[in-house]
């Protein structure tokens, strides 16, 4: 006993940092998980769990992806799982069944992007040391999580099939890396690329970063081998034809001329475009990115990279800062027929797909920078590392972040949701019970104005007009004539 307790004591002393970052991550993550915790159903939750039958629940989730194929969209893969894990049916409405899925889903992506992380710091960049990997990924975490509160994602199961799709596009990164990275991958590992490439891929707004991180691996490996690697590049074809499926499909147009009334493949692009530099300018207004991008500048120097080639440090910045943002805006302005409003949910497609190309640019510049015989002496200097974070604090305190404005991170507006959302949660899975349950077919349910509300959960939406397709979608779900919820009077 007294060995074990010695062993121990030793193996916390020698991992004290990285258990540090352990804890750090999650603390960062214990504001997401208890809000997550009391997501609601809303909206198309009501609509995908309609005649839908756990005795008949694989055919009734087949009938329904093959109708959503043929008339809104082109994710069958998605629409498919949408109706066969619905919380909605499998569990009642009394649990907590919904936020302890969202929560399982919510904690997938957050393990495939440690996952993609280090992969990525290990194969590529060369870094073993996991106290520094842990270090970068809850810096890069901090930030992400800290760019918009993404309510149509974590905290609404219809919304979260994008989280579910950007999980599965980060682990074909990771597999991709280990692909080319491995002296002689194996059949197997090709077979796993290709049906997990092609469940991501089949998702073709999050596609485009998968895929172009394959293109540009397995080009820079077939320069390396003076030869185009043919047999390594299965796995992508198998990729961009799920893709292409997906991008086909009879539902994508029909969604479209509900939009719009024809289809501007011209307009499409520059609205992407358009879009491109909104979010590019959301995220450079971010002192807290600007600081991120410090640090990949600062992991570019410290940090050895395999190739040091110009050419292949300005094809990555260029086409993941970039193009890849306007790939994956393309089919977004091409389905909403404009580069206005659209949804909270993809806010985080865009957000993640240009964060993860800023990052990968700044390390690009560190490289770079490295490579310049005139800064090696200064470079291989501790004073650089201190400059660097001495630049940092200077920005976030000019800034204050640290100040008053620190109440404005999406972070800190979580925390200050935790003490409201069990009440919100409470009123509204009474609301929907009281629905469920009653008698009449004519439903009207009264709750409180500040219900209506929240900073973080996305609500049931049901309102007070029974005409609204929300209303329509509860009713028929509990075999109602119409529901209506209205502000109860004070």
């Amino acid at each position: 006993m007294k060995s074990f307790i010695r062993q121990l004591r030793k193996k916390l002393l020698e991992n004290w940092k990285f258990l540090i970052c352990i804890f750090l991550i999650c603390i960062l993550l214990l504001p997401m998980i208890y809000t997550i915790f009391y997501s609601l159903p809303s909206t198309d939750d009501f609509s995908v769990a309609t005649n839908v039958s756990k005795s008949s629940l694989f055919s009734d989730s087949v009938r329904y992806a093959n109708q959503r194929f043929f008339s809104w969209t082109g994710l069958w893969v998605y629409m498919f799982i949408e109706t066969f894990i619905n919380p909605l049916i499998h569990f009642p409405l009394e649990s907590y069944g919904i936020g302890i899925e969202m929560i399982i889903l919510f904690s997938l992506f957050v393990i495939s992007l440690f996952v993609a992380i280090n992969t990525a710091a290990r194969k590529i960049l060369g870094i073993t040391e996991k106290t520094t990997i842990a270090v970068y990924f809850l810096a890069f975490l901090f930030v992400f999580l800290n760019t918009n509160i993404y309510s149509e994602i974590y905290y609404w199961f219809v919304g979260s099939s994008y989280m579910m799709a950007m999980t599965l596009g980060l682990i074909t990164i990771a597999l991709t890396i280990r692909f080319f990275y491995n002296n002689k991958p194996t059949k197997r590992e090709m077979i796993l690329l290709s049906v997990i490439g092609a469940l991501a891929c089949n998702f073709f707004q999050e596609a485009i970063l998968p895929g172009m991180v394959y293109v540009i691996l397995w080009g820079s490996f077939s320069i390396k081998e003076r030869k185009p690697l043919w047999k390594k590049s299965i796995p992508f074809w198998i990729m961009l034809l799920s893709g292409v499926i997906a991008v086909a499909a009879p539902g994508n147009y029909a969604r479209h001329t509900s939009f719009s009334s024809d289809v501007n493949l011209l307009k499409a692009f520059f609205d992407a475009m358009i879009i491109s530099v909104k979010i590019l300018k959301h995220m450079i207004q971010q002192p807290l990115v600007i600081a991120l991008l410090i640090m990949g500048i600062y992991i570019g120097i410290r940090h050895t990279c395999k190739t040091s080639k110009l050419t292949r440090i300005y094809i990555i910045s260029i086409f993941l800062s970039l193009a890849t943002l306007v790939l994956n805006s393309f089919p977004i302005a091409l389905g909403y027929a404009g580069a206005g409003y659209f949804p909270n949910r993809l806010y985080f497609v865009l957000d993640l797909v240009l964060l993860v190309g800023m990052l990968s640019s700044a390390i690009c510049i560190g490289m770079y920078v490295k490579s310049i015989p005139a800064y090696e002496a200064f470079l291989k200097s501790e004073y650089v590392g201190i400059s660097m974070a001495a630049f940092v604090f200077l920005l976030l305190y000019s800034t204050l972040v640290y100040g008053q404005n620190i109440s404005k991170l999406p972070w800190s507006q979580t925390v200050v949701a935790m003490k409201d959302v069990k009440e919100i949660h409470d009123v509204w899975q009474e609301c929907l019970i009281e629905i469920r349950d009653s008698e009449d077919s004519n439903v009207v349910v009264e709750i409180d104005k500040k219900y209506f509300d929240s900073p973080v959960l996305q609500l049931p939406r049901i309102t007070g007009d029974a005409e609204n397709w929300k209303n329509k979608a509860t009713a028929r779900l509990w075999g109602k004539e119409s529901v209506v919820v209205l502000e109860k009077n004070e």
